[in-house]
């Protein structure tokens, strides 16, 4: 079983499966990005702001509560579309409000800005749940059965040390400039993130023989 695994882990990886798993592997480098800037430090910002406990249990439960909702709609959406096309659009429609984070000092008060943090947050999350579920299945027909393993250790390596780089990052960031600049920065950061991890969505494609294709 040592042997077989190692043997696994060293043997090179086919040619025609090079693109996808190159493109899973930036796309979740990104998405550390983003999820090391934005989405790790939203909660310290509204609470900087002066949110109330609930205010903050809304910004960070409510993307679950939506999940909950339209997990089930969102997978009887995703049937008959366009796998790799669809997984991209619901990031691209998902991740395009982190670009209005970095606004909200400047148009907004501090009890207006929670309060549309919270309601970015609920409603980014509803192309979030389609983009969560077309993703799993786009990565099952993407990447085959013998290889999952290895791509995913690499995805989750790669995520840790983007995450541990960018958090670090930021927090010299929030060190160094002024209130509420530095969290400015912060979340212009997280859309730089998201918008790279969602070009390199675009180029997963389920792949030839699989049980879903896009259509023609």
């Amino acid at each position: 079983m040592k042997q077989a695994l190692t043997f696994r882990s060293a043997r090179a990886v086919p040619r025609q499966y090079h693109t996808n798993f190159h493109h899973l592997y930036l796309d979740i480098a990104w998405f550390g990005l983003l999820n090391g800037s934005a989405i790790a430090f939203v909660a310290v910002y509204a609470a900087r702001l002066g949110a109330t406990p609930l205010q903050l249990g809304l910004i960070t439960a409510g993307p679950a509560m939506v999940n909950l909702a339209f997990t089930l709609p969102a997978g009887r959406w995703l049937e008959g579309r366009a796998l790799g096309k669809a997984v991209f659009w619901t990031s691209v429609f998902n991740r395009m409000f982190y670009l209005l984070w970095a606004f909200l000092p400047i148009f907004l008060l501090p009890q207006g800005q929670i309060w549309m943090l919270i309601g970015l947050t609920l409603l980014m999350s509803i192309p979030g749940t389609a983009l969560a579920v077309g993703f799993n299945a786009l990565f099952a027909e993407a990447v085959p059965l013998e290889w999952r393993g290895h791509v995913a250790g690499i995805r989750n390596a790669l995520l840790a040390v983007s995450l541990i780089l960018t958090s670090l990052l930021c927090g010299l960031i929030l060190n160094y400039l002024p209130f509420p600049l530095g969290y400015q920065v912060v979340f212009a950061l997280g859309f730089l993130g998201a918008a790279l991890s969602s070009f390199h969505l675009w180029f997963v494609r389920p792949l030839p023989g699989s049980k879903i294709q896009s259509p023609t």
